[in-house]
């Protein structure tokens, strides 16, 4: 980067790899959760995964590596020349950093949007999760072809070096060289690094964020539209029940993705216009960039705690955490004051035995929630269910 921040601070350190911890470890519970539902039962594991199930674990494995090789790692793959805190590494190591930063970071950003793409189809066209003949590679492969372009690119005039920060991703060297008048002259690699991080970094990150926006957008009119067509059939009123579920989940995938990568963007285009920064915009993109796992484990286990509390209000949260999470603790054997001891189903029981129903008339609302089944609205059974009861109405009058 054009300035350096990277002083000799060993709690800066510490924050940053404990940000990236947490992060893997919350990435980790999505990819742990969906596949112990997939591997519990007999059967190929790819014949069993889900088109949102397949993108999800895409998109942790995006969060996960990021956290890894980019905060997790920090200056441990840094060149030790640098002289910074922790630097271990070779100029070797320091371009095999950038470029899975680069490739880990892309596949996230990408992968998001090819979720809220996939969500609203699902809900738009009426398409099955699990209907084999909706091919997952498109929402799979593109993100990942995409992302390895985009870290391949840089590759060509050297453009992975120490960026004067906490690790290495794509600079010039000496850091902040790409910014003189005449990079070609004073910089010893890298010299196109300012073009290069505008198109293998900012670009790409901000099409998603655009693509991911509209489709949730078009997500919601569509439940909209689907509860609009119910009024008629609604004896107590219109209802906008799911509506308003859609709008609040997908506004948590949107916040998440806002949260935690729009400062990185200012800070990167701030850089890239002004050739410049400030250090305030440097420490809250290094704060916020790690949580992206942690952003979107929370989306995804939301509506599952939340029906895991509306079901058993007397639990405490620990235990409805825990339960949601499948971590045996002390607080899975304790509850609020006055609980009792009824045995109650659990989420995932309850999943499973909806899927054994066969219930595939459920239209899927739950906007980039993780798994489909947790939060769905069967709108034509309850259509049909309104139209019946009309009929009985009527041939009783």
């Amino acid at each position: 980067m054009a300035m350096n921040y990277a002083q000799e601070n060993i709690y800066v350190l510490v924050f940053i790899r404990l940000f990236g911890l947490v992060s893997m470890i919350a990435s980790g519970f999505i990819i742990r959760d969906i596949t112990r539902k997939l591997y519990s039962r007999p059967g190929a594991f790819l014949k069993k995964v889900s088109l949102t199930q397949s993108i999800l674990i895409v998109l942790s494995i995006g969060d996960f590596g990021g956290a890894f090789f980019v905060q997790f790692i920090s200056t441990w793959m840094v060149p030790f020349h640098s002289q910074l805190l922790g630097s271990v590494g070779s100029q070797q190591s320091c371009v095999a950093q950038g470029f899975l930063s680069t490739f880990f970071y892309s596949l996230s950003a990408l992968t998001n949007a090819s979720l809220a793409v996939a969500y609203c189809l699902i809900v738009r066209l009426g398409w099955k999760d699990k209907d084999k003949s909706k091919n997952r590679l498109p929402f799979v492969l593109t993100p990942f072809l995409i992302s390895i372009v985009l870290a391949f690119v840089p590759l060509f005039g050297s453009n992975y070096n120490y960026n004067a920060g906490y690790s290495c991703y794509i600079s010039g060297a000496p850091a902040g060289c790409e910014f003189d008048p005449n990079p070609q002259e004073t910089c010893t690699r890298g010299a196109q690094a300012r073009n290069m991080l505008l198109v293998a970094g900012l670009i790409p990150t901000l099409v998603a964020f655009f693509i991911l926006t509209v489709a949730v957008v078009l997500l919601i009119h569509a439940v909209l539209v689907q509860e609009r067509r119910m009024d008629q059939y609604q004896r107590a009123g219109r209802s906008r029940k799911m509506t308003m579920e859609s709008f609040y989940q997908g506004m948590f995938y949107i916040g998440a993705f806002a949260i935690s990568w729009i400062p990185w963007l200012v800070y990167g285009f701030k850089e890239y216009i002004f050739a410049s920064v400030h250090k305030p915009s440097y420490y809250v993109m290094l704060a916020v960039t790690p949580l992206h796992g942690v952003m979107n484990a929370g989306v995804y286990f939301r509506p599952r705690l939340k029906a895991e509390r509306e079901r058993n209000p007397t639990d405490s949260t620990c235990k409805s955490l825990m339960q949601v999470l499948h971590i045996k603790c002390c607080c899975n054997r304790k509850s609020k004051e006055g609980a009792g001891d009824t045995p109650v189903i659990t989420t995932d029981q309850q999943t499973e035995d909806d899927a054994e129903k066969g219930d595939e008339k459920k239209i899927q609302t739950n906007a980039l929630a993780g798994d489909p089944k947790t939060a769905t609205i069967n709108l034509e059974a309850a259509q049909n269910a309104e139209i019946g009861s009309e009929k009985k109405v009527i041939t009783s009058s």
